[in-house]
C-alpha cells in the first residue's frame, strides 16, 4: 500500500513539473532558399516541352498497323483457300450430279447424291486499336509547373519538362466483406516518371533528374460484383482512360513542381516555432520569459519579407538578448532555483531555434550542443531536432549567399 501510494505522489509530482514548461506555437512563414542556384543575374524562366508519348503513340501505331497488316494477310490466304476448297467441293458434287442424272435417264433409278456441307467463310481476325494518349497542351501544363521567385519569360532558365507516356498499368481487384455486404474494390496502378532538366545560361545544367519514378494508384469504382465492373469497363473504357490520364498527369506535374522548387526556387514555406516559456514554479516569477517570448513572435512574423530576413533581426535579436540576460541567472544543480535544469534547457532551444533563422549557424551549433548535454531529455530530443534543422538552413544559406 505504501509503495503504491508511493507511486502515485511521484506521478503527481511529475504531472506536475511537466505542466511548468508551455510549449508557444509561433506559425510563420518564411521564403525558402535554392539548393541549386540560378545565377542571380536571371529572374526569368521558361518551359520546354518534350512529349515522349507521341513517340508511344507512333509505335503504338506502327504495331497496330504491322498487326493489321499481318492479320489481312493470314485473312486474304485463308479467303483464297477457303474459295478453291468450295469451288472443289462444288465441282465433285456437279460431277456427281451429272453421273447420276445420266444413269437416272439410261433407266436406273437411284438417290441424287447428298448436298456438300460447305466449310464457314474464314473471318478476319480483329486487331482492336490501341489506346493512345492525349494531347496535353503548354498552358495546361504551365498551370501546374511554375518557379516560385521568377517570372515567366525568355532570357533565363530553361526548365525541360518530359512528358512519358503512361506504362505499366494493371487493375488491382480486392474483395471486402461478407454476405450482400460484399464490396469489390478496384484500383488502377501504373507508371508514370517525368523528366525534369534546368538549363542556365553560362552555368549550362544546374538540376536533372526522374521525378514519379514509382508505381502509383488511381481509385477507381467499386461494386457489389465483379461482373458489374466488367459491364462497367465495357460501357466505360474510354472514359476510364482519359479520367486516369488527366489525374495521373496532374498528379506526376504536381510532384515535379514540388522538386522543382525545392531545389530551384523560392517557395513561401510555413513552419511552427516552438518557444518557450514557463508557467508559476513555487514563488517564482517568470514574466521576463513571457516579454521575450513575445518579441521573438514579432520577430518570426517578419520572416518571408525578404530572402535574408532582415526584417526580423532586429526582434530576434533583441529577444536573443533578453533570453541570454535570464540563462546568467541560470543554476541548473538547483532544481528550485528560478533557472534550473530545465528552463536552462530551454532558453539554450529557444536561442539557438532563433540564431538559425539569423543565419548565425555557428552560434545556433553552440546552443544547441549545451541543450544536448543538458540531461534534460525533452530538450535534448528538441535539440537534435534544431540540428537537422540547422543543417538544412546552413545549406540552403551557403548554397545562395556563399
Amino acid at each position: 500500500m505504501k509503495k503504491n501510494l508511493l507511486l502515485i505522489f511521484m506521478g503527481a509530482v511529475l504531472s506536475v513539473t511537466a505542466q511548468n514548461v508551455t510549449e508557444n506555437k509561433v506559425s510563420m512563414n518564411f521564403i525558402q532558399l535554392p539548393t541549386n542556384v540560378i545565377a542571380k543575374q536571371y529572374t526569368f524562366y521558361d518551359l520546354e516541352i518534350v512529349r515522349a508519348y507521341e513517340t508511344a503513340n507512333d509505335d503504338s501505331l506502327a504495331v497496330y498497323q504491322a498487326k493489321l497488316e499481318s492479320a489481312s494477310a493470314v485473312y486474304e490466304a485463308q479467303l483464297a483457300a477457303w474459295k478453291d476448297n468450295v469451288a472443289s467441293m462444288k465441282r465433285d458434287y456437279l460431277t456427281q450430279m451429272a453421273n447420276w442424272q445420266k444413269a437416272n435417264n439410261a433407266g436406273t433409278p437411284s438417290s441424287p447424291p447428298n448436298q456438300p456441307v460447305y466449310p464457314a467463310q474464314p473471318v478476319m481476325e480483329i486487331v482492336a486499336m490501341p489506346q493512345l494518349h492525349n494531347d496535353i497542351t503548354d498552358p495546361e501544363i504551365g498551370q501546374i509547373v511554375n518557379l516560385a521567385g521568377f517570372n515567366k519569360g525568355a532570357g533565363g532558365a530553361m526548365i525541360t519538362v518530359t512528358i512519358n507516356p503512361i506504362s505499366n498499368l494493371r487493375i488491382i481487384e480486392a474483395k471486402k466483406g461478407t454476405g450482400s455486404q460484399t464490396k469489390y474494390n478496384y484500383t488502377c496502378k501504373y507508371n508514370l516518371p517525368l523528366g525534369l532538366k534546368v538549363t542556365v545560361p553560362g552555368q549550362g545544367v544546374i538540376l536533372q533528374t526522374i521525378v514519379n519514378n514509382g508505381q502509383s494508384s488511381y481509385k477507381m469504382k467499386s461494386f457489389s460484383s465483379s461482373y458489374e465492373h466488367e459491364l462497367w469497363m465495357l460501357d466505360n473504357q474510354l472514359q476510364f482512360w482519359t479520367d486516369l490520364e488527366k489525374q495521373a498527369r496532374a498528379k506526376a506535374l504536381a510532384s515535379l513542381n514540388q522538386e522543382l522548387n525545392n531545389k530551384c526556387g523560392f517557395p513561401v514555406k510555413s513552419r511552427v516555432a516552438e518557444v518557450y516559456t514557463v508557467k508559476k514554479f513555487k514563488e517564482h516569477n517568470y514574466a521576463d520569459l513571457i516579454t521575450a517570448y513575445t518579441i521573438a513572435s514579432q520577430g518570426y512574423k517578419k520572416m518571408a519579407e525578404s530572402r535574408n530576413r532582415n526584417e526580423a533581426r532586429g526582434k530576434l535579436l533583441e529577444a536573443i538578448a533578453a533570453w541570454k540576460k535570464i540563462l546568467d541567472q541560470s543554476t541548473p544543480a538547483d532544481k528550485k532555483s528560478r533557472i534550473n535544469d530545465k528552463v536552462t534547457a530551454l532558453l539554450q532551444c529557444n536561442i539557438a531555434e532563433a540564431y538559425i533563422w539569423l543565419n548565425d549557424y555557428d552560434q545556433a551549433e553552440v546552443y544547441i550542443n549545451h541543450a544536448k548535454s543538458s540531461g534534460v531529455n525533452k530538450f535534448k530530443k528538441k535539440a537534435n531536432q534544431l540540428d537537422a534543422l540547422l543543417k538544412e538552413r546552413r545549406l540552403r544559406w551557403n548554397a545562395y549567399f556563399g
